[in-house]
């Protein structure tokens, strides 16, 4: 779905930043959760953080790039990968919030997950070919 490239991209690189932010700042969500939840905490974030380079891949290859250039495994799961997207930006916060979450982190990290589920939700209805007038 062509119309929302850039929106994706942007959704994808806030979900790299929140991966290399959990390694270089103290305080967020994530980076609570790496300290407190060792290997399972490293995993989330290593997870997210594939996860966002696969959506990266998937918007630069399939939206932008010449039409003989498909990553077609991308191309056909994109709603589920934005649903996994979704579960990832809520976990930190379920991780992180017997120790310690302000309210602006809350309101991102639920933000972004809701974010992602409409990216996913708007995928599933332009693959049934529906679109906003009907």
């Amino acid at each position: 779905m062509k119309n929302d490239a850039l929106a994706r991209f942007i959704y994808a690189y806030l979900a790299v930043y929140i991966a290399v932010s959990a390694f270089t700042a103290p305080c967020p969500a994530t980076s609570v959760m790496l300290t407190r939840d060792g290997f399972w905490g490293y995993a989330v974030t290593a997870g997210t953080a594939v996860l966002a380079l696969v959506v990266a891949a998937d918007v630069a290859i399939n939206d932008w790039l010449p039409e003989r250039y498909i990553f077609y495994w991308a191309q056909a799961r994109r709603h589920w990968l934005y649903a996994v997207a979704a579960a990832c930006y809520v976990t930190p916060l379920f991780a992180a919030s017997a120790y310690f979450v302000n309210a602006a982190q809350v309101f991102f990290y639920v933000g972004m997950a809701l974010f992602g589920l409409v990216l996913g939700y708007r995928e599933t209805q332009a693959k049934r070919g529906i679109t906003c007038a009907d």
